[in-house]
């Protein structure tokens, strides 16, 4: 019989509820989205803070939608699991309150605050040898540390600190519990226990009583509360499931990796993350300076990855075109950028010149000009300069990921919506001179709902999993091609990155 999971699948701007169906023998999944909403950080005086009722409304109305859905093609909805993106949290008293609102991460407060933090432990290397994670200052600990300086008198009054996904979990079914990816994402567990850093804490004065143990992705945290049941027409036996909560770790799940040989990954969309699945984390100090994030992931895995800008120009571009009054979209965009010159101008994705939104075509006509290359001038320049130069910096991600883990990759599959643009795969296959798998698109929609179904018993295991995921995808294959990438233009993109 079809078995349906409800995957809420939330980014930094929007979110949505997935419904994933798994029927047949052998099993496939189709996804069915039930509903989709837009939300934003809000500005208030402390700093910027999360919309969490708007949130939990909109959540509220996929869940009934997803319900009247399932009643209606006769499928059981069995479980619900929360995905978002990493680092943010809250704090809940005795009682079960909240007593703040979580700050987004891009609070400007963070910035000192992570300087703080690192004066005190006598630099950075001792944070990465003992936790794995590259220096953001907008990771949780750093987060911590300017809340507590700022307002101690609120952790003396909290119980449990909550990551976003772990609180909404809670408010679907009433019990607390913090999942492991997204716990991970905080630059608090230890790379040697996998649990909380409790004398990395204490050397910082931070509170460790708000610390609750932590659950592996997959764990039941019991059934839809009754009120939230009520409320939205769904049955008190669905259960709640702690999925694999942070977004990046449900992508990679979803990997559809099933044949021999070894392979990494790109998570591809506004941000790519490129990166292998280890046993184990790797804190050398070659890992510390490229640097690659030791993460969390399904089974006791380790997300070995770095975060590479990605499609973020072009989403931007875009935004800009429209301020001045043009309309581009995705496809006429791509469209321009094959029909010009290839190799013409090439730009570090990874600058700090592309850092900021707006006007961002101008940003890389400056980094053009600082760098002695050709200014883009046209749309398709701008657009091609930034998908060959995103590429060429897999290619080299790649290599210096190789280098690291002292491993060859035979294959890159990447998975996310960035994947939709075709002349990206061409490029980035011809760059890395080795094949590229894309596909699925929806792989932090599937990696959610594919994570429940494991920890309901109805997938075995990690391998299963992406043997569906495999099935039921309409996967593209790109293969490097007969023309070579010449070794000038190779060499041009190193010097850019040395500039």
């Amino acid at each position: 019989m079809p078995t349906a999971h409800l995957a809420f699948d939330l980014g930094a701007s929007s979110g949505r509820a997935m419904i994933g169906i798994l029927e047949g023998n052998p099993s496939r999944l189709r996804l069915v989205e039930a509903h989709r909403f837009e939300h934003f950080a809000c500005p208030a005086p402390a700093g910027p803070v999360w919309d969490l009722t708007g949130i939990w409304q909109a959540m509220l109305t996929g869940l009934r939608a997803a319900a009247a859905w399932c009643r209606d093609n006769q499928i059981e909805l069995q479980t619900i699991g929360v995905d978002t993106w990493g680092v943010d949290w809250t704090l809940l008293g005795k009682s079960g309150e909240l007593l703040a609102l979580p700050h987004c991460y891009r609070d400007p407060q963070n910035e000192a605050a992570s300087e703080r933090v690192l004066e005190r432990l006598g630099g950075f290397d001792r944070l990465y040898q003992r936790t794995g994670l590259q220096l953001l200052p907008f990771n949780t600990i750093f987060q911590i540390a300017a809340r507590y300086e700022r307002e101690p008198k609120l952790f003396d009054a909290a119980d449990r600190l909550v990551f976003l996904p772990d609180l909404l979990h809670y408010w679907l079914s009433g019990k607390v519990a913090t999942e492991r990816t997204i716990a991970s994402t905080s630059s608090m567990l230890s790379v040697e226990t996998g649990d909380w850093d409790y004398p990395l804490l204490e050397k910082l004065g931070l509170p460790t009583h708000i610390l609750g143990p932590i659950v592996e992705p997959g764990t039941k945290l019991g059934p839809l509360c009754n009120e939230v049941a009520e409320l939205t027409g769904t049955s008190t036996k669905v259960q709640v499931v702690a999925s694999a909560s942070h977004d990046t770790a449900a992508a990679v799940a979803a990997v559809p990796a099933t044949e021999g040989g070894s392979w990494a990954y790109v998570s591809s969309g506004t941000w790519s993350l490129l990166g292998a699945e280890l046993d184990s984390p790797l804190v050398t100090a070659a890992a510390q300076a490229v640097p690659f994030t030791n993460e969390q992931g399904i089974g006791q895995t380790v997300r070995f990855l770095k975060n590479i800008a990605g499609m973020w120009f072009v989403q931007q571009y875009r935004q800009d075109l429209e301020k001045q009054g043009e309309q581009w979209d995705y496809a006429r965009l791509t469209s321009a950028a094959e029909s010009a010159e290839p190799y013409r101008t090439l730009v570090d994705p990874n600058a700090s010149d592309f850092g900021a939104a707006g006007n961002i075509a101008e940003k890389m006509r400056d980094f053009a000009r600082r760098t002695g290359q050709p200014v883009p001038e046209t749309v398709g320049q701008a657009v091609r300069c930034w998908l060959e130069s995103l590429a060429f910096s897999y290619r080299h991600t790649l290599a210096q990921l190789e280098a690291v883990v002292g491993q060859s990759f035979d294959v890159l599959h990447i998975v996310g919506g960035g994947i939709q643009n075709k002349l990206l795969n061409q490029l980035t296959a011809a760059a890395v001179e080795r094949p590229v798998i894309c596909g699925p698109v929806e792989a932090t929609a599937i990696g959610n709902v594919m994570v429940q179904a494991m920890g309901n018993g109805t997938v075995a295991d990690i391998a299963e999993l992406r043997t569906i995921v495999a099935r039921s995808s309409e996967l593209e294959r790109y293969e490097p091609g007969d023309e070579e990438i010449s070794d000038v233009t190779i060499n041009r993109f190193d010097q850019v990155l040395r500039m």
